[in-house]
């Protein structure tokens, strides 16, 4: 019960990083061909900065490797992904066309369902791909 109470809190951690994100032009146009480059970010959440790093770090076996970095004062939150070129593009896509419309969603983690507030289409998107274990690799480390 409490790896799955860990892994939730990580879980929604990682969801509010990439929620109040903002995608830059260069990291949209980096991450659409697989090019690399890292983007670094610091978010307050609650009384904690959250340090965000998003590492394109290009093409490897015909998938484009991304791992994005959550820094927290308990936690060490790496997450390292293997797009295809179709997940590639749909995400791209996504992060182009944000219109900043916001919805409510529960999401099942598969360990349990999150409650996402205020989520973007384009960062629904990329929560479920990142919370995908046949995309996405994910280790916690205590800090």
């Amino acid at each position: 019960m409490k790896k799955v109470l860990i892994f939730l809190t990580v879980l929604f951690v990682s969801i509010s990083a990439i929620a109040s994100e903002i995608y830059s032009e260069r990291f949209i146009s980096s991450f659409s061909a697989c090019e690399p480059y890292t983007e670094r970010s610091n978010i307050k959440s609650g009384q904690d900065t959250v340090s965000l790093t998003k590492l394109v770090q290009g093409v490897m076996d015909h998938k484009c490797i991304y791992k994005q970095v959550i820094i927290r004062p308990t936690v060490r939150d790496i997450t390292t992904c293997a797009f295809t070129k179709p997940m590639l593009e749909e995400i791209a896509e996504a992060m182009k066309n944000e219109t900043g419309e916001t919805y409510n969603v529960d999401f099942d983690t598969g360990k349990g369902v999150v409650k996402l507030n205020g989520i973007t289409k384009s960062q629904l998107i990329w929560t479920q791909y990142l919370n995908s274990e046949l995309v996405c690799k994910r280790e916690i480390i205590p800090r």
